[in-house]
Protein backbone atom coordinates (compact mmCIF):
# COMPACT_ATOMS: atom_id res chain seq x y z
CA UNK A 1 0.00 0.00 0.00
CA UNK A 2 1.21 3.32 -1.06
CA UNK A 3 1.46 6.16 2.37
CA UNK A 4 -0.49 8.47 0.19
CA UNK A 5 -3.41 6.46 -0.54
CA UNK A 6 -5.22 7.51 2.08
CA UNK A 7 -4.57 11.43 1.88
CA UNK A 8 -7.34 13.07 0.12
CA UNK A 9 -5.81 15.72 -2.68
CA UNK A 10 -7.70 18.96 -3.58
CA UNK A 11 -7.77 18.88 -7.95
CA UNK A 12 -7.15 22.20 -8.12
CA UNK A 13 -4.28 22.77 -6.03
CA UNK A 14 -0.48 22.52 -6.70
CA UNK A 15 -0.02 19.22 -5.39
CA UNK A 16 -2.46 17.54 -7.77
CA UNK A 17 -1.38 19.13 -10.77
CA UNK A 18 2.30 18.60 -10.13
CA UNK A 19 1.28 14.66 -9.86
CA UNK A 20 -0.31 14.42 -12.50
CA UNK A 21 2.54 16.82 -14.27
CA UNK A 22 0.70 19.57 -15.36
CA UNK A 23 2.74 22.06 -13.53
CA UNK A 24 4.66 22.93 -16.42
CA UNK A 25 5.92 25.48 -18.71
CA UNK A 26 4.30 25.50 -22.12
CA UNK A 27 5.27 27.17 -25.18
CA UNK A 28 3.44 30.26 -26.38
CA UNK A 29 3.40 31.66 -30.04
CA UNK A 30 3.27 35.52 -29.26
CA UNK A 31 1.39 37.91 -31.40
CA UNK A 32 3.21 41.45 -31.45
CA UNK A 33 1.34 44.73 -32.32
CA UNK A 34 2.89 48.14 -33.49
CA UNK A 35 6.60 47.30 -32.81
CA UNK A 36 9.36 48.84 -34.74
CA UNK A 37 11.64 45.95 -35.92
CA UNK A 38 14.41 46.56 -38.13
CA UNK A 39 15.00 43.01 -39.47
CA UNK A 40 12.94 39.97 -38.07
CA UNK A 41 13.05 39.30 -34.82
CA UNK A 42 13.19 35.75 -32.51
CA UNK A 43 10.45 35.77 -30.37
CA UNK A 44 9.75 33.59 -27.57
CA UNK A 45 7.27 32.94 -24.74
CA UNK A 46 6.13 30.33 -22.38
CA UNK A 47 3.19 30.19 -19.85
CA UNK A 48 2.06 28.47 -16.47
CA UNK A 49 -1.66 28.19 -15.41
CA UNK A 50 -1.01 28.52 -11.12
CA UNK A 51 -4.90 27.97 -9.78
CA UNK A 52 -6.51 31.00 -11.94
CA UNK A 53 -2.96 33.21 -12.32
CA UNK A 54 -0.95 33.05 -15.39
CA UNK A 55 2.24 33.34 -15.08
CA UNK A 56 4.21 34.33 -18.60
CA UNK A 57 7.45 35.07 -19.87
CA UNK A 58 8.64 36.52 -23.35
CA UNK A 59 11.96 36.62 -24.72
CA UNK A 60 12.82 39.42 -27.71
CA UNK A 61 16.19 38.58 -29.72
CA UNK A 62 16.21 41.60 -32.35
CA UNK A 63 17.29 41.28 -36.03
CA UNK A 64 19.13 44.79 -35.73
CA UNK A 65 17.02 46.50 -33.68
CA UNK A 66 13.61 46.37 -31.17
CA UNK A 67 11.53 49.52 -30.04
CA UNK A 68 8.05 50.20 -28.26
CA UNK A 69 6.02 52.86 -27.48
CA UNK A 70 3.92 52.91 -24.45
CA UNK A 71 0.17 52.73 -25.41
CA UNK A 72 0.93 51.71 -28.79
CA UNK A 73 2.74 48.42 -29.00
CA UNK A 74 1.24 45.70 -27.23
CA UNK A 75 1.05 41.51 -27.01
CA UNK A 76 -1.43 39.56 -26.62
CA UNK A 77 -1.77 37.01 -23.62
CA UNK A 78 -2.02 33.32 -24.51
CA UNK A 79 -5.00 33.16 -22.46
CA UNK A 80 -7.78 35.57 -21.98
CA UNK A 81 -7.20 37.49 -18.85
CA UNK A 82 -9.95 38.65 -16.20
CA UNK A 83 -9.75 40.68 -13.00
CA UNK A 84 -8.51 43.51 -12.64
CA UNK A 85 -4.92 43.01 -14.24
CA UNK A 86 -1.67 41.74 -13.28
CA UNK A 87 1.72 42.73 -13.67
CA UNK A 88 3.99 43.14 -17.01
CA UNK A 89 7.99 44.24 -16.33
CA UNK A 90 10.40 44.76 -19.02
CA UNK A 91 13.96 43.87 -18.43
CA UNK A 92 17.40 44.65 -20.99
CA UNK A 93 19.18 40.93 -20.56
CA UNK A 94 22.20 42.20 -21.97
CA UNK A 95 22.25 45.23 -19.39
CA UNK A 96 20.61 43.98 -16.57
CA UNK A 97 18.78 47.01 -16.53
CA UNK A 98 14.91 47.06 -15.66
CA UNK A 99 13.29 48.86 -18.22
CA UNK A 100 9.98 49.19 -16.66
CA UNK A 101 6.68 48.18 -16.46
CA UNK A 102 3.76 48.04 -18.55
CA UNK A 103 -0.36 47.76 -18.51
CA UNK A 104 -2.51 44.95 -18.86
CA UNK A 105 -5.56 45.59 -20.82
CA UNK A 106 -8.05 42.95 -19.50
CA UNK A 107 -11.04 43.80 -21.64
CA UNK A 108 -8.92 43.14 -24.73
CA UNK A 109 -6.58 40.18 -23.04
CA UNK A 110 -3.11 42.65 -24.34
CA UNK A 111 0.09 43.70 -22.49
CA UNK A 112 1.52 46.89 -23.41
CA UNK A 113 4.95 47.41 -22.40
CA UNK A 114 6.89 50.98 -21.61
CA UNK A 115 8.09 52.84 -24.12
CA UNK A 116 12.25 51.52 -25.01
CA UNK A 117 13.99 53.37 -27.94
CA UNK A 118 15.34 51.59 -30.89
CA UNK A 119 18.20 48.69 -29.31
CA UNK A 120 19.82 45.83 -30.50
CA UNK A 121 19.59 44.31 -27.00
CA UNK A 122 17.71 41.08 -26.42
CA UNK A 123 14.45 41.99 -23.97
CA UNK A 124 12.68 39.85 -21.57
CA UNK A 125 9.00 40.90 -21.00
CA UNK A 126 7.64 38.83 -17.67
CA UNK A 127 4.42 38.97 -15.33
CA UNK A 128 1.38 37.22 -14.44
CA UNK A 129 -2.37 37.85 -14.85
CA UNK A 130 -5.73 36.62 -13.39
CA UNK A 131 -7.63 34.11 -15.70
Amino acid sequence: MNPFDDIEVNPASFAYNDLLGQDRWLPWTVTRTSWTDVGTPTVTGRFQVKGKICLYQMKVVPRTSVATTAGTSYFKYPIQAKGFGGILQMHNAVTNIDEGAGVIDVANSRGYPPTHMATSDTLTLIGWYEI
